[in-house]
């Protein structure tokens, strides 16, 4: 019975984070054009949230997901950046967690984690966040990481949202 509470709670501390991640985008769209391949190109919302965390229903879907996320990065001149694979039948239900870097598959315990993971990879291996998203991971990472580098792609939409996170952490503490 206890173990069952346990598994209950992780289930649902999980299907927050996923939700929460998939919601983001709203809260913060891709703003801007962005050139590849000599033409202009504007990410939508739905492209953001599947650059963060792509859901399947059943894990056989997982080639297919890795074969269309490499054709989409080829059909606009990037390459394919590592990703989190959320496996249920609904994404509130989500209970299986998966990182995709290249070809290879790791199975993860949990969502946040994989997100954890995903994050380091771009540091460790100086991969370029996905165009997608790249305003949300460098939110992600000045904000919950506090990392800065001289790198980094500020952009004045980011710069104006870190600065507002910051001034509602000072109001509230």
């Amino acid at each position: 019975m206890e173990t069952d509470c346990r598994t209950s709670t992780k289930n649902s501390e999980n299907s927050k984070i996923v939700i929460q991640l998939k919601l983001l985008p709203h809260l913060l769209p891709p703003k801007g054009r962005v050139y590849l391949k000599k033409q202009h190109w504007k990410p939508s919302i739905i492209e953001c949230k599947d650059s963060l965390i792509v859901h399947i229903t059943i894990l056989g879907d997982i080639t297919k997901i890795q074969e269309n996320r490499r054709a989409a990065a080829a059909n606009i001149g990037t390459t394919l950046q590592p990703y989190v694979i959320a496996v249920g039948p609904t994404l509130a239900k989500s209970n299986e967690f998966f990182l995709a870097v290249d070809t290879t598959i790791y199975k993860i315990l949990s969502a946040l984690e994989a997100i954890d993971i995903c994050y380091k990879i771009y540091h460790v291996f100086d991969l370029e966040y996905p165009v997608e998203s790249a305003h949300l991971w460098l939110l992600m990472q000045r904000e919950l990481y506090h990392y800065s580098s001289d790198v980094d792609k500020l952009t004045p939409y980011v710069t104006e949202t870190i600065s507002d996170l910051r001034t509602l952490e000072n109001t509230n503490a």
